[in-house]
């Protein structure tokens, strides 16, 4: 019976020894993804939570997206899923439905059940095909919490997965922070903190009419290429005007951050994360890194000001956590993707690479040129081109019902398109399907990893490096490059070893590295591996 017993015990230890989370598990798990955040922009003397993370943090110098379509939506699956965008269902922040020809939209939904609160449309993850942390999680250990707050409802939906407790993000068109029907009612702490009135009696009210920044330390204010919405210079209208032009304007400042910060705060205290006995998780996403680089550039006035504010928010969150967990937690951080500086900065800096010359391409022209080949080579002299062809970000997509009642095939429209585009200087190369699935080359790949079928275009607009095709003003991303691909991956917390790291890591590894250590069952087709950022005793 004692030799029985010891065996039992000896049993018992080795199950405790072998299961990670048997000890060391943190009281809560955060996902930090700070949106169109370049790596470059990152220093340890930044004062604030992004300073703290790159000091005391497992730092990745050597970190991309493993996905060619280098938008929002598939960004933030990436993080989330442990998989690309591609097997999570997610092509890209829009596309055309090869069944129905719409434009969709990635956290769209049909479902009037779905419908976000306060405004008319409805948000959900039911185009989500893969598990995420938080399902798995939830999958373990039910008790477990999981929610997610974003300046941008595709942001918040894909972080959180399927079976979040609550999800929430600012939506302009209702000038609050909200929900859809796909999560329940919002709770009392989100109706408070909106107020009746968010400019007034809600948090927003606190901020200021106009808001002013520093010139910035790289290059002038009021710079050519800048969005001239709203001034390109210091002194921007924020909370002033009609609740509309409010909405609009606060979505499009740093503001939106520390907003997204305090709602984050108020969801750790109402829901009482990390203090159930069991791992919660709570992803936030921070937006306006992204729209405001978008509108002024990387290396702007405006976008300096903006990262420095969100620094702050992060450490204020940060300390807030110390309080209340007493330092329990653990954190990954990183971003859905980079972005493009301004074509007029790389002129000026001699690293422009486009042919063509200010490397800036009028859209307008581009896609009025797209259809007028369309026009002439099938539907005149009175079909529509537009039935034809949809095009989404990354490619075009062909109707094949219009194609077979004008008597072509989809394989003759795409052929017309890829001999049309690549006659021009800003065109790298067309990647049509079949090329994208047997393709060896790395650029192919990268496409293979976002293409969904049904959902991704028939075949891939592949630009020249640091060519835009956008309007007269601002930037963008989207393409396979590395000023777009190249992202920050930093864990921080309970139990990791710090340091530097320069082996070559993709934001699809931070899902299976935390669902390791939190002992969770793992989906057996992750494309992420499990990194090694813990100390040997797991504390």
């Amino acid at each position: 019976m004692i030799l029985f017993s010891r065996i039992i015990c000896v049993f018992v230890l080795l199950i405790i020894v072998q299961t990670p989370s048997a000890f060391g598990t943190p009281k809560l798990v955060l996902l930090l993804s700070v949106d169109q955040l370049r790596p470059d922009r990152l220093n340890a003397e930044m004062k604030g939570g992004l300073g703290r993370l790159m000091r005391e943090g497992r730092v990745y110098t050597n970190a991309r997206l493993d996905h060619g379509v280098t938008n929002t939506c598939p960004g933030h699956v990436a993080i989330s899923a442990g998989v690309n965008p591609g097997k999570a269902g997610i092509p890209g922040n829009s596309y055309v439905d090869h069944a129905t020809g719409e434009q969709r939209y990635c956290v769209d939904d049909k479902d009037d059940s779905n419908r976000v609160f306060g405004a008319e449309h409805n948000r959900s993850p039911n185009a989500l095909t893969a598990t995420t942390l938080g399902d798995w999680l939830k999958e373990r250990t039910p008790a477990s919490r999981v929610f997610s707050v974003s300046g941008k409802d595709r942001s918040a939906i894909t972080m959180a997965g399927k079976n979040p407790d609550g999800v929430y993000w600012y939506e302009r068109t209702a000038a609050m922070f909200t929900s859809s029907g796909y999560y329940g009612p919002l709770p009392d702490y989100v109706h408070a903190f909106n107020g009746d009135n968010f400019f007034v009696d809600g948090y927003a009210g606190r901020y200021p009419e106009t808001w002013e920044h520093t010139p910035g330390s790289i290059r002038v204010d009021d710079y050519p290429g800048e969005s001239g919405v709203d001034l390109r210079h210091s002194g921007h209208p924020l909370n002033s005007g009609e609740l509309e032009e409010r909405a609009f304007r606060f979505y499009m400042s740093p503001f939106l951050d520390l907003a997204t910060t305090e709602l984050a705060k108020r969801v750790v205290d109402a829901e009482k994360l990390g203090q159930g006995g069991v791992t919660d998780l709570l992803a936030i996403s921070y937006s306006s890194t992204d729209v405001v680089g978008h509108r002024y550039g990387p290396y702007s006035g405006e976008s300096e000001d903006t990262l420095a504010r969100t620094d702050a928010s992060i450490g204020e969150l940060l300390t807030f956590l110390d309080e209340r967990l007493g330092g329990d937690f653990v954190v990954a951080m990183s971003s859905d993707h980079g972005v493009l500086p301004l074509p007029e900065w790389l002129v000026e800096t001699g690293e422009m690479q486009c042919p063509v010359d200010d490397g800036r391409i009028d859209i307008e022209k581009v896609v009025l040129g797209l259809y007028w080949r369309l026009y002439l080579d099938f539907t005149a002299p009175f079909g529509d081109p537009r039935e034809l062809v949809g095009f989404s970000g990354a490619g075009g997509t062909v109707s094949a019902r219009y194609a077979q009642q004008l008597g072509v095939t989809v394989a003759q429209v795409v052929d017309s398109m890829e001999r049309y585009l690549e006659g021009k200087a800003y065109i790298k190369e067309i990647w049509t399907l079949a090329e994208v699935e047997g393709a060896d080359d790395p650029v192919g790949r990268l496409y293979r990893n976002s293409f969904v079928p049904g959902k991704s275009p028939h075949f891939f607009i592949q630009l020249n490096e640091t060519c835009l095709v956008a309007g007269s003003e601002g930037t963008s991303h989207g393409t396979v490059y590395d000023y777009d691909r190249r992202v920050p991956l930093v864990f921080y917390g309970a139990g990791v070893k710090p340091g530097e790291m320069i082996e070559p890591v993709h934001s699809i590894d931070i899902a299976p590295t935390l669902g390791t250590k939190l002992g969770l069952d793992l989906p057996e087709d992750l494309d992420g591996q499990v990194l090694d950022i813990w100390n040997r005793n797991g504390q």
